[in-house]
């Protein structure tokens, strides 16, 4: 796969699954909406009283995989995160996202929280192979 046809994977599976460690080291791994990408980044959205905000904070290297069992295909990114501050995307995510919008009511927007994903390390796998490694 090269980097268009993981761009339109991640699309179209629309759901990843994103590994933090904790304070104590103890893996976290939450299924997340991830699937926008703006500037060869990829971008996705969290509150901001929840635990994965501190464990960004302590380490802002994590993993997402993106997976499709009909296929029996995985994407594997590792990479760091950071927190967008730029309006322009924050408000580009949220008309690219409606259900965003919706779910932000007057009383939690301020919690809204965008995070920037750059890749460092794409594996890929279809079918019951090895992962290989690929360029992003």
């Amino acid at each position: 796969m090269n980097k268009q046809d993981i761009i339109s994977y991640i699309k179209e599976v629309h759901f990843g699954y994103l590994a933090t460690v904790d304070e104590k080291y103890q893996p976290r791994v939450r299924p997340i909406a991830i699937h926008n990408v703006y500037n060869d980044h990829l971008y996705f959205f969290t509150f901001g009283h929840t635990r994965k905000v501190q464990e960004l904070k302590n380490n802002p290297y994590v993993e997402i995989v993106w997976s499709n069992l009909s296929e029996l295909s995985q994407v594997r990114i590792g990479g760091t995160v950071t927190l967008e501050t730029s309006k322009k995307i924050k408000n580009q995510f949220k008309e690219d996202n409606p259900m965003v919008t919706q779910m932000l009511t007057p009383e939690i927007k301020h919690l809204f929280q965008l995070y920037k994903f750059q890749p460092e390390k794409v594996e890929v796998a279809v079918g019951l192979v090895p992962y290989e490694e690929t360029d992003w």
